[in-house]
């Protein structure tokens, strides 16, 4: 689907600062299809399901965990697709070699959209033009679609009456097609359906063994990491059970059988994954050296408890209760754990939200106090990549930070300060500035109640809005970049992540204590977000970026929710201007600012009489 922006230059606001609104310009990005899931079957997800099923690895844990309560499972609408807007033509074909075709050309006999799929159902990602040529790529198994060999991410097709096909065409059919948008229905709401995924995993649980952290009690896989490597492995198929919470600007999926992680974060506006996903499952030389290492880098959000370095539960099958309340809905995830340390996160999605929640509870469930640790581990590659590039930007608010572990020469060694964002002049929130790999703290904890990360080139990324006091931890880490750690020490295709974690405690130095009974519960909000060039400053109603754009002022906002209301713009000397305007998740606001001096500050003044307010921007 393209991405929609309002762009208000400065002459048009000063024509309708008495209430008119400016006109939206289309720029289409690509739709990019993420790892194909078995969602022909998919079906209503049921009140609750703590029994793992027998096809993935690794097997259930003795003790199954038992949910509090259950939840009544209800049929939920089928969530309302973002309308489809005509791009921009695609590029021309390169001219092909006389001696070496690269691939069959076809010309077009009448202009025609091009769409992510074969059929009308499928988003329009382009149009194409009379008598232009093209190279044919596969078709479907009816023939009556055609794939074609354009630049860029995902797949691009067309009407095969609509080509004039050259005589005795054989082309490749086409397995993996993408499936079309769910039919539109009125409003918007919250779907929740179980469906499954394929991976290709390396058999890292047959090289495990029952162990017990005597100052957690937890139980978890002690892992043979020289045993593992010594019998050369290699991947094969492997199912896994995803739960997908889905409305008309996110799809969620959370994988039970792998540590009850948040797997997928899809922005349908871009249909983009923000996450990381690995396209293996493949154990690593890093996690805690008690677990003897061979944490999985799956991707996704996970949950790392009791001990620090991604702690023990990300291999273990959690349960769930489905929980429909239309027309929003949640799924509740919980460790085996029931009788000691215990964790139960919630994530929930409204319908109109591109943001979603995650209500999370700590606790001690035993007799006996208990030192322990929780950080949150979000793995990100946002844009449609699934890798990350030179020009993200880890923006962590405060001026300082603290290493907890580097390759970096200039910087010092664990434990030592450095400046940020400007280190020696050089701008470490920037991922293609760095050699080697690097992991700090904010310090002395987190200095804002919000964090984020924005790849400048596929201008999209992520934001966490959480409580500061209860959650003061915030850790970030990436590989490198020009002498960066080897992506095959977890993947087999060389895609790369960056890392954005939250801690019950300001660094991995510290414990927790939980006396018998003793609980933890906070709220935290996350959301993608695209369009608006980087990031100034965010807050659970979206992010916002100030920028100079020449001698002038540019002011972008990225809105959660659809909203519509009046917007009051003020710099130091007062008010610049107002307008009434519409933004959505998929429309962020674009302003030029008349002359302007910093600080500037805006109000969102919504029809219902709700009001967004953020200030203290500078550019």
């Amino acid at each position: 689907m393209s991405y929609r922006y309002l762009f208000f230059p400065l002459l048009l606001i000063a024509l309708s600062a008495c209430g008119g609104a400016g006109s939206a310009t289309a720029t289409p990005l690509p739709t990019v299809a993420a790892m194909a899931l078995d969602m022909e079957t998919a079906t209503v997800a049921p009140p609750a399901t703590d029994q793992p099923d027998d096809t993935p690895l690794p097997p259930a844990a003795t003790d199954t965990p038992e949910p509090e309560q259950s939840a009544t499972a209800t049929t939920v609408a089928i969530p309302t697709p973002l309308p489809a807007a005509t791009a921009t033509a695609a590029s021309s074909p390169s001219p092909q070699s006389d001696e070496e075709p690269l691939a069959p050309i076809a010309k077009l006999s009448n202009g025609a959209n091009l769409r992510a799929g074969p059929g009308t159902d499928h988003a329009i990602i382009g149009e194409i033009k009379t008598g232009q040529e093209v190279l044919l790529q596969a078709q479907n198994p009816a023939g009556d679609w055609i794939q074609l060999d354009m630049e860029g991410e995902g797949q691009t097709w067309i009407a095969a009456f609509l080509l004039e096909l050259p005589a005795g065409l054989d082309l490749p059919i086409v397995t993996n097609i993408p499936l079309p948008p769910p039919p539109p229905t009125p409003g918007d709401s919250v779907s929740i359906v179980q469906s499954s995924i394929t991976i290709p995993t390396y058999p890292w649980y047959e090289f495990t063994s029952a162990a017990v952290d005597e100052a957690t009690g937890w139980e978890y896989q002690r892992f043979d990491q020289a045993a593992y490597e010594a019998s050369i492995p290699q991947p094969s198929p492997l199912s896994y059970r995803l739960v997908v919470l889905e409305n008309q600007w996110l799809r969620l999926s959370l994988m039970p059988d792998l540590g009850g992680r948040l797997y997928q974060m899809i922005f349908k506006p871009t249909g983009s994954n923000e996450l990381y996903q690995n396209p293996v499952i493949k154990p690593s030389p890093w996690g805690p050296e008690q677990q003897g290492n061979g944490w999985l880098a799956a991707g996704g959000i996970e949950w790392g408890l009791p001990v620090v370095e991604h702690g023990y539960a990300w291999g273990e099958r959690w349960g769930f209760i489905t929980e429909p309340v239309p027309p929003a809905g949640s799924v509740t995830l919980f460790d085996k754990a029931q009788e000691q340390i215990h964790l139960n996160v919630d994530v929930g999605l409204e319908p109109d939200s591109a943001a979603f929640t995650l209500d999370l509870t700590f606790e001690n469930r035993g007799d006996e106090p208990v030192d322990a640790a929780f950080w949150l581990n979000a793995m990100l590659a946002p844009g449609p990549a699934n890798r990350v590039g030179p020009d993200l930007r880890f923006i962590i608010p405060g001026d300082t930070k603290q290493v907890h572990s580097t390759g970096e020469y200039d910087l010092p060694g664990e434990g030592g300060l450095f400046d940020w964002p400007l280190h020696n002049d050089r701008d470490i929130s920037r991922l293609g500035s760095w050699q080697r790999w690097l992991g700090f703290f904010a310090h002395p904890q987190a200095q804002a109640n919000w964090t984020a990360v924005y790849d400048l080139a596929s201008d999209e990324g992520v934001v966490r809005v959480f409580p500061p006091q209860i959650i003061p931890g915030v850790k970030s880490f990436g590989l490198g970049w020009s002498q960066a750690i080897d992506p095959g020490n977890f993947t087999d295709d060389g895609s790369t992540y960056v890392e954005l974690q939250g801690g019950l405690t300001p660094t991995f130095s510290e414990q927790r204590s939980f006396s018998p009974g003793d609980q933890v519960i906070w709220r935290e909000l996350w959301y993608p977000v695209a369009g608006i060039g980087g990031i100034t400053a965010a807050d659970g109603n979206g992010a916002v970026h100030l920028n100079h754009e020449g001698d002038e002022l540019r002011l972008r906002i990225f809105s959660t929710a659809t909203r519509s209301g009046d917007l009051i713009v003020n710099d130091d000397q007062g008010e610049l201007l107002r307008f009434n305007m519409i933004v959505d998740p998929a429309s962020p606001a674009d302003i030029l600012l008349p002359p302007a001096q910093p600080p500037i500050s805006f109000q969102f003044i919504e029809s219902g009489g709700s009001i967004w307010k953020m200030g203290e921007l500078f550019p």
